[in-house]
Order: structure tokens, then C-alpha cells, then sequence
């Protein structure tokens, strides 16, 4: 997917770099789906979180996440050939809380499982950097 977007409150342009479809989305300020911050955050050091596109997957699928892990999960990006997702280690604490509960809830075995190896390799990402 390619987006083209010169300023941050004009529509959004888009092609697909595989079907060359294309398109553009408009009046997506304030919307459900604008996950821009509403004030000012203090910054912090941001961890480069490598996972699969398995993992990646999985998360994209959560359907109880707070804005600040749904700003998280579609931040993610792609990256030689890697799925990248730059996190604090409180963000990543709060996603993997999410998982885990959203695992724990889960009736369907194969989704179960599959969130269950999201949060194993989250729970990973999180060890690596040291906590």
C-alpha cells in the first residue's frame, strides 16, 4: 500500500502497489479511525519491536484495544522484509495486556492459539530490552 499525503488535514491518497487500485479518503478528521493524538504526550525512548507477520496479524484482528494500542498496532510497518513496531515499554506492556486478556477470553481454539504465540513473542520483545 502506498499513501500519498502532503498535508495532515487534506485527504488521504492511496494505491495499492501490488493491483494498482487506487483512491482517496476524505473527511477522516474526527472519525472513529483518526488516531491522531488530542494533546501533547511526553516522549519517551521508543523500543524497535521486530515481529512476524504472523504476530502482526494477530494484532490487527484485536478487537478491544484503547486508542493508544490501536495508534500502536497500525503503526506498524514494513521494513526489509520485516514487520516493525516502534513501542515504549509502556505501551508495550499495555498491548500485551490486551492480548492476554483478549486471549484468555476467546472461545475460538485456533484464534486462541494464534493469540497465544502473539503474546509468547510479545511477551519476548519485552524481555529483550532488558526489563
Amino acid at each position: 500500500m502506498i499513501v500519498l499525503r502532503s498535508e495532515s488535514q487534506e485527504p488521504i491518497q492511496w494505491q495499492c502497489s501490488v493491483c494498482h487500485d487506487e483512491g482517496v479518503v476524505s473527511n477522516w478528521q474526527d472519525s472513529p479511525y483518526d488516531l491522531r493524538r488530542r494533546q501533547l504526550a511526553l516522549a519517551r525512548p521508543v523500543n524497535v519491536v521486530v515481529i512476524s507477520e504472523e504476530v502482526a496479524a494477530a494484532l490487527r484482528e484485536l478487537q478491544l484495544l484503547d486508542l493508544d494500542c490501536e495508534r500502536l498496532v497500525f503503526g506498524m510497518r514494513s521494513e526489509d522484509a520485516r514487520i516493525i513496531m516502534p513501542a515504549t515499554d509502556d505501551d508495550l506492556d499495555e498491548l500485551i495486556g490486551f492480548v492476554a486478556a483478549e486471549a484468555n477470553h476467546e472461545t475460538n481454539r485456533r484464534r486462541q492459539q494464534r493469540l497465544d504465540s502473539a503474546l509468547d513473542a510479545l511477551t519476548g520483545a519485552a524481555r529483550t530490552d532488558g526489563r
